[in-house]
């Protein structure tokens, strides 16, 4: 009888071949065009079926219907299937949708939202994602990205379009374009509310390039909905929508996916007061992590990048109304953190560790898997273990430059902010913290005033 044992030493050796073909097809394979080719594809083909199915696993009836409540003169936050929870000015910009057929303003939608989506993915890409990144890498990352955001592409959600102009607003900034950034980034904020937040810790790191430019646009976007409709009727609106806010994280509680899910599962459930001081401790360390990047001297594009990969964790972990479709805004920060394992050869744990963050928090919370594997999921806090495996990478990845050593005759270079905020910035360091690695803290640099 043959001995059916084999070595691991045959077992390698038979896998050669296998490996070497796959190799082959990777270089053999265009894959910024199959990126877009994918892109185009999944777009057009969620615009067909919503042309065909409008309504069909969509919330997009919720957003029309409050596009045609304003144009009645109606208030808009009235719940009829579910609660409409955006900014009048969001329901000023659908109205053109709300007077055509359902099926045609449907896919429009679908088109609209998600191309906003994919056009902000491609601009964080080519200017945030890494200046040495190849083209295949961002094309990997635009992939990636796909298995997080497929939930909210199909069911229509604004999340999207908010998520498209932060990280179009952020590719602005790297580019110093900081009207083109104010604009995205007040629309973002009034289309949902938490991304004030990440327009604080960039107005607080640019405060003469950038904050008065986002406050001028967001006023502006306050005072447009009163060109549109009856000053009484607006006001009447605001109102409403300040009430509804007040209770919406009430009202939503038991489909929090935030890392409160995870304490009621285990049977030690937060109160509202103390979930929110959570939220207020963990955007407090956000705040002091970019903090330590402008004193670090982190160049511009590394600093806005810095930034919005903490932002991202701290919306899903701690955000007030993280629901499950929220997870979308950690699709940009697993996909960068998954090529940037790869590319530096990051142990297999590690790697690992992400692609199970990646299906946590997307693909096993919904039908891909079936719903055995879904339930399952849900019931586990699946969502929020994900975004904790993702923090822990990012920590892990902090920690391994932090102690890399520095050269002690390498200059540090000044933070790119503006001239007094980098004065202040330097002078509470200089007088708060110790050297390191036995160097001196250098006196302030003559800075560039833009």
């Amino acid at each position: 009888m043959p001995d059916e044992t084999i070595s691991a030493a045959e077992r390698h050796a038979g896998l050669r071949p296998l490996a070497s073909g796959l190799r082959l097809l990777t270089a053999a394979l265009d894959w910024p065009r199959a990126a877009r080719h994918c892109w185009l594809a999944l777009i057009f083909g969620l615009a067909v079926f919503a042309l065909l199915r409008p309504y069909s696993h969509s919330v997009y009836d919720i957003y029309v219907g409050a596009s045609s409540r304003w144009i009645a003169g109606e208030d808009i936050y009235v719940r009829t299937r579910e609660y409409y929870r955006y900014s009048p000015l969001f329901a000023v910009v659908l109205t053109p949708l709300a007077v055509l057929p359902d099926g045609a303003s449907a896919a429009l939608w679908k088109l609209l939202n998600c191309g906003v989506f994919a056009w902000g993915l491609a601009a964080w890409g080519r200017r945030l994602a890494g200046d040495s990144w190849s083209r295949d890498q961002r094309a990997a990352q635009l992939l990636l990205a796909i298995p997080l955001s497929l939930h909210s592409m199909y069911n229509s959600q604004a999340n999207l379009m908010m998520l498209g102009s932060l990280l179009l607003g952020m590719s602005a900034a790297a580019e110093e374009k900081w009207n083109r950034s104010a604009l995205w980034l007040a629309w973002a904020t009034l289309i949902k509310g938490y991304p004030l937040a990440l327009a604080m810790l960039v107005g607080s790191m640019f405060p003469r390039r950038f904050a008065p430019r986002y406050l001028a646009a967001v006023a502006l976007g306050l005072l447009l909905p009163f060109a549109a409709q009856r000053p009484a009727v607006v006001i009447s609106q605001y109102q409403s929508w300040l009430h509804h806010l007040a209770d919406s994280t009430e009202i939503m509680r038991e489909r929090l996916r935030s890392i409160d899910q995870l304490f009621v599962i285990y049977g030690q459930p937060l109160s509202q007061q103390t979930f929110a001081m959570v939220g207020l401790a963990g955007g407090a360390v956000v705040f002091l992590l970019c903090l330590r990047a402008v004193w670090q001297g982190c160049e511009r594009r590394e600093l806005l990048r810095r930034t919005f990969l903490w932002f991202s964790l701290w919306v899903v972990l701690c955000g007030p109304a993280t629901e499950s479709c929220t997870y979308v805004v950690a699709a940009p920060t697993i996909a960068w953190a998954i090529v940037e394992a790869w590319r530096r050869g990051r142990p297999m744990y590690e790697r690992a560790m992400l692609v199970a963050s990646l299906l946590m928090m997307g693909p096993a919370v919904t039908d891909m898997f079936g719903k055995l594997i879904r339930n399952f999921a849900n019931e586990h806090g699946s969502q929020p273990v994900g975004a904790l495996f993702l923090l822990a990478w990012l920590a892990m990845e902090r920690s391994r430059k932090r102690l890399k050593p520095v050269p002690p005759d390498t200059p540090l270079a000044p933070p790119d902010l503006d001239a007094p905020a980098q004065a202040s910035l330097r002078r509470f360091f200089v007088r708060h913290r110790a050297p390191r690695f036995g160097r001196k803290c250098p006196s302030p640099a003559p800075f560039d005033v833009r």
